[in-house]
Parts: C-alpha cells; sequence; structure tokens
C-alpha cells in the first residue's frame, strides 16, 4: 500500500499505521520480526528515519518490542493471570496457557525487610529468600520475590531452584496452604528491576503481594510479584448475580 504524499498526516504515522493494520489482519503474528528499517524505507520509499519513526511509535504503543542487535518483532499478547482459584503464580501462567521459563536469581537466608517480617510473623529471625526471574520465548516478563517463614524446614537451594513455591509446601514439607491473602497495585520498579524487565524509562509494573496460610492460621510464605504492566493483566471472573447495595439502588 502506497503512502499519501499529499496528505496532512505525516508519512511516519500513515506507516505506522499500516504496520498496525497488517498486525491485526494477522499479516504479522506475535514473535515475528518486522522488516529491517533499511528494508522498510526501500519498499515504502521513504527514509530511514521515517521508517523508524513508524516503528518506534509501534513500539510506545506497545504492539512491537526492539531487541538490540536482533530488531523489531511484534509483541505477544499480554499474559493473563486469573485470580479466582488458589494456585501458585507459575501453575497460574502455565494452567493460561503461557508456558515459561523460571531461572533462580538469588537464594539466601536473610532478615526480611519490616512489612514482610511483620505478614509472617518473624520478628528479627531470619528466613529463607529466593527471587525468580520469568521469561517468554526469552523475554523477561516478571520477576518474585519469595520468603517464607522461619519455623519451616530449610530446603537446599538445588531443590528451590526446580520445583514452585506451593509444589515446595505440598511434596517437600508435607504442608498444605489453606487460603491467601492478595493485593494488587500498580509501582513504580527500581533500577534493578528496571534492568531486569528491560523496561523503558517511565514504564510502571503491576504488583501481587501474597501471603498464604496454613491451615492453622499461621502464615507460611510472603512473595511479591512484578510483572510488566505493558503486557500482563490480572483477571478476576465474577459468577452469579452482584447484589446492589442501598445506595445504588436508589438511582438504580
Amino acid at each position: 500500500m502506497k503512502l499519501r504524499r499529499d496528505s496532512h498526516v505525516a508519512l511516519h504515522r500513515q506507516l505506522a499505521q499500516q504496520l498496525r493494520q497488517a498486525i491485526a489482519a494477522g499479516d504479522y503474528k506475535p514473535g515475528d520480526r518486522l522488516p529491517a528499517e533499511p528494508a522498510l524505507a526501500e519498499s515504502r520509499r521513504v527514509s530511514r528515519i521515517t521508517a523508524r519513526q513508524a516503528v518506534m511509535q509501534l513500539v510506545r504503543d506497545g504492539l512491537v518490542v526492539r531487541r538490540q542487535g536482533k530488531g523489531s518483532f511484534v509483541a505477544a499478547a499480554p499474559v493473563q493471570h486469573d485470580l479466582v482459584d488458589l494456585r501458585g503464580i507459575y501453575d497460574e501462567l502455565v494452567a493460561g496457557g503461557v508456558n515459561p521459563n523460571a531461572e533462580l536469581l538469588d537464594y539466601a537466608e536473610v532478615v526480611p525487610p519490616a512489612n514482610v517480617a511483620e505478614r509472617l510473623r518473624s520478628g528479627a529471625r531470619k528466613v529463607l529468600h529466593y527471587q525468580r526471574l520469568y521469561l517468554r520465548g526469552g523475554e523477561p516478563f516478571a520477576v518474585s520475590w519469595a520468603y517464607l517463614a522461619p519455623q519451616l524446614p530449610k530446603l537446599a537451594r538445588e531443590i528451590v531452584a526446580a520445583h514452585t513455591t506451593y509444589h515446595l509446601f505440598e511434596k517437600f514439607m508435607r504442608l498444605g496452604i489453606s487460603h491467601a491473602d492478595l493485593a494488587v497495585r500498580a509501582r513504580a520498579p527500581s533500577a534493578e528491576l528496571r534492568k531486569l524487565l528491560r523496561l523503558r524509562a517511565g514504564s510502571p509494573v503491576i504488583a501481587l503481594e501474597r501471603v498464604s496460610y496454613l491451615a492453622d492460621g499461621s502464615p507460611a510464605e510472603f512473595t511479591l510479584y512484578c510483572a510488566n504492566a505493558e503486557n500482563y493483566e490480572f483477571a478476576l471472573k465474577l459468577r452469579g448475580k452482584v447484589p446492589i447495595t442501598p445506595a445504588l439502588q436508589a438511582v438504580a
């Protein structure tokens, strides 16, 4: 499709719109590499600067990701994380059709931050802490920090690296998780998190805090899970009729 050079719409915006339409039509699927900017410029008879501006517009729109030394690729569909069932993070991702790789970045006994110690009722005692990086198609999309209650058995690094948190409880500690408290909020990433997730400047993350409890009501673990807000969403399905409060009934 030719660009209209007599249009009041800038050439790079026209080109960005054509690429956007091609992505929407399935001509370029998630993970596909877009034509290199020189080839794009030549095929559309525009300057390389114009081609670059068009691609960068799609990057800002979240439709395209740039990989250093590799090119520009159609972004994958957002990861959808269902909050209905009590499942571990990795298991929930797999249930949603995502098969991530998880890398263990850190493993140590530490005195947790004050807010974590309060939730775990651990005081000044050390707890087992580990950090994981989650990747999809080689691209990082989330990081988690887990802290286990101090009274729990200590597990070796290789065991933690190979198993999800809830699986550690079930298989190696013979403990069942009874329920969990969840809180979701947006937050600004630290410099470390921005680097791990390869975030653009100013990009927020969406954070899930989880405290899991044993049947006796004692806290078993605290997890902070931060994901790139541009390609991640939490979902909650409501079933049945939702009651209307009296205040709303007056105007319903």
